[in-house]
This record gives structure tokens, C-alpha cells and sequence, in this order.
């Protein structure tokens, strides 16, 4: 897809891995800025989403374009950081805007999950389910049988992802690969519907458990969506947030307008950054003309990413 986009812009390359959420929202801030992210072809899938309903501005091909130093992603932390400015995670103003104004009089859910399930997922919301007498939402068997583990890996092979359902009238459970897949990864519109009707998320620990990491994009986008997130364990990055345990079972909890409102503009501040001084922290970035800025850090191990 080549655009003409913003004619304005300037044209810059983020070498970084577009495969990671921190990277798509640091470039989409970015962006926000006034500059033009020049992908590889193969990541036009991970933007498409963005550009069709947040207008994000990127064209196909990075010849020409600045190459951006002093780029940091610590996925275990988490840490994002752009030279001098640094966030637990940086997020453009425009998701948190196109979320507030969709949050809801009434909420239809008390309580939900959408994700894949792993295996300390499971145990942690099987834990909940049991605390609040609600045995009967077991989710799907360890080991599904081999003709749907063929199909689900058919399934992504091919793009496509799969969802399994649980629930009762006011708890939701999905099982889902959606959040895994692109282009569904850059922005999964009913994911986020799903925040914005619900009370309360569900919030398990994250894929880095096994290695003392337990947080997880889930609380940041129920936050930006009025739900309460209701976690396994607390963390840093979580400090001066209204949250709940998943030792409270579904008939403790309450939700609270002002809470909700109090974790919104407490992300606002943490994760955005003013788009002035973004701008002119890219432009300090920006190597001057006849140099080429050639370093480079991926650490997938450790999930750490620096230019």
C-alpha cells in the first residue's frame, strides 16, 4: 500500500521488531508526531489495521527514510524509551482517545477474559471460577484433540484466528489466538468492545511468569477502557492503579466510576507522551546527513530491543 499520506511528514525507519506490541504502539506514537514510518513489505500487515482506523501515516520502503537511534524496549520491566524520554510503555494519544469515547453509560459484563490460554492462565482463571462458585465455566481440555490442534495450526498458518466461548450471562471467558495473529494483533476492535461493556478484566499473569514477569498489556487496556482489572499478582508497573486480586471472588467485586476514571488519567500520563517533545526528542534522534546510524539490539531471549 503506497499512500501519499501527510506530505509534510518526514519519512523515518524504526528498526524494530514490528512483530512486537511495544514496537507497533511506540511507532504509532511516533507517528502522531508528524513523521512517516517506512516499514519492510512484510510488516505491512502489522499497520494496516492502524492505518484504516487511526490514520496512521506509513508508506512501503525504507530507502531514503532517517533511521532512528536511541530506541529501547525491555519487554520484561516493562520499559519504552525514546533517547531521553522514558515510559513503561509508550502509547499514542489517539487509542486512548478513540477508547474514552466509546466507554459505555452501563456495562453489560461483570467480569471477562479474552486470550490464549496458557497453561498458568488456566490454573490462575480455573482458581477464580472455583472461588466464585462458578465450576461449571471449565475451559477447553490441555490437550485438544489432534484433529483441532491440525486445524488451529492451519488456521495460522493462514492469518486466521480462532476463538472458543464460555460463559454465563455476566461472566465471559474467550479462548483466543487473536491477540497472536496479525493483522488482528495491531487492533482487535472486538477484544476492546469486549473491555469497553465489561466491569471488570480478568488480568493473569503474562507469558513471562516462569521467569518472575507477571505483567501484562491486559491491565493497560482495561484501564483505557473503564474496566477494573482484577490480577493475579501486583507488580510495579502496576503501582497507583485501582485494581483487584483474583483471590476476590465475582460477588466481591464492585465496580466504581471514579476508580475507573482515576486509572484512565493515571495512564494518560504514564503512557503517552506530549507530541511537541516527541517530536523533538526524533528530530534530536535523527542522524545528521552522510550518517549511517548502524546499531542495533535484539535480544528476543530477553526481550530487549535497542537501536
Amino acid at each position: 500500500m503506497m499512500d501519499a499520506g501527510n506530505d509534510n511528514a518526514i519519512d523515518i525507519w524504526i528498526d524494530l521488531p514490528f512483530d512486537l506490541l511495544q514496537t507497533l504502539r511506540l511507532a504509532h506514537a511516533i507517528g502522531e508526531a508528524g513523521f512517516r514510518i517506512c516499514i519492510e513489505p512484510q510488516d505491512e500487515k502489522k499497520l494496516v489495521l492502524l492505518k484504516r482506523i487511526f490514520s496512521l501515516d506509513y508508506k512501503v520502503g525504507t530507502a531514503g527514510a532517517g533511521k532512528v537511534s536511541g530506541l529501547y524496549l525491555d519487554h520484561m520491566t516493562p520499559v519504552s524509551r525514546i533517547g531521553s524520554i522514558e515510559r513503561p510503555l509508550i502509547m499514542p494519544n489517539a487509542i486512548l482517545n478513540h477508547c474514552r469515547a466509546r466507554w459505555p453509560r452501563a456495562r453489560g459484563v461483570d467480569v471477562s477474559f479474552a486470550g490464549l490460554l496458557t497453561e498458568s492462565r488456566r490454573a490462575a482463571i480455573n482458581e477464580w471460577l472455583r472461588l466464585s462458585h462458578l465450576e461449571e465455566l471449565s475451559v477447553v481440555p490441555k490437550k485438544p484433540a489432534f484433529i483441532s490442534q491440525l486445524a488451529r495450526k492451519i488456521a495460522r498458518k493462514a492469518g486466521i484466528s480462532i476463538a472458543d466461548y464460555v460463559g454465563t450471562e455476566n461472566v465471559k471467558i474467550y479462548m483466543s489466538d487473536q491477540g497472536r495473529v496479525f493483522p488482528r494483533k495491531s487492533w482487535n476492535e472486538a477484544y476492546y468492545d469486549l473491555l469497553l461493556d465489561s466491569k471488570f478484566v480478568l488480568c493473569p499473569s503474562g507469558d513471562f511468569k516462569s521467569n518472575g514477569v507477571v505483567w501484562t498489556y491486559r491491565f493497560f487496556e482495561a484501564a483505557i477502557c473503564g474496566a477494573i482489572p482484577v490480577i493475579e499478582e501486583p507488580c510495579a508497573a502496576y503501582e497507583g492503579y485501582h485494581y483487584r486480586l483474583m483471590s476476590a471472588p465475582l460477588d466481591s467485586l464492585q465496580w466504581s466510576r471514579e476508580q475507573a476514571e482515576h486509572n484512565f488519567e493515571l495512564a494518560r500520563q504514564r503512557l503517552t507522551v506530549d507530541r511537541d517533545q516527541l517530536k523533538a526528542e526524533i528530530l534530536r534522534l535523527l542522524p545528521m546527513p552522510g550518517v549511517v546510524a548502524d546499531t542495533v539490539h535484539k535480544d528476543y531471549v530477553n526481550g530487549i530491543y535497542a537501536t
